[in-house]
């Protein structure tokens, strides 16, 4: 991999790097991965011996990447990231009903008897649930 990234590199053409990770937090809001790993252990992963860090040092090593770089991204991805949450909280969310189209063919007789059975209780207790900031039930 090492020969095909270096002549990758020189070509100037994209390459796909393989990264080893480690899952620092738990699985779920119920599981205590402090049962079956140790704090010092994933404090090691989580600060030390992540990917990002490797391919860093890495590459700053071959005097492919520098500080001024990495300030440079962390502005420009912290922007796009923040736009994008902007642009998120100020759209709609999808049509609840969305949930029974486009997964099957036909709509089983059991489901759509689920979905007639949410679009009336939604008509009836509308109030209730935040559907205004979904997109109209139709």
């Amino acid at each position: 991999a090492v020969v095909s990234t270096q002549s990758t590199g020189e070509e100037q053409r994209p390459v796909v790097l393989e990264a080893m990770t480690y899952r620092v937090g738990h699985h779920s809001t119920s599981d205590d991965s402090t049962a079956y790993r140790s704090v010092d252990e994933v404090k090691q992963w989580d600060t030390v011996d992540t990917p990002i860090n490797r391919i860093r040092s890495y590459l700053s090593e071959r005097s492919w990447w520098d500080e001024s770089q990495e300030k440079e991204l962390r502005s420009t991805t912290r922007s796009e990231v923040l736009r994008g949450f902007r642009e998120a909280e100020n759209t709609k969310l999808p049509n609840p009903l969305l949930i029974f189209d486009e997964v099957l063919d036909e709509i089983p007789p059991q489901l759509q008897e689920q979905k007639d059975q949410l679009i009336s209780h939604c008509d009836k207790y509308g109030e209730n649930y935040p559907l205004q900031n979904h997109e109209e039930m139709k």
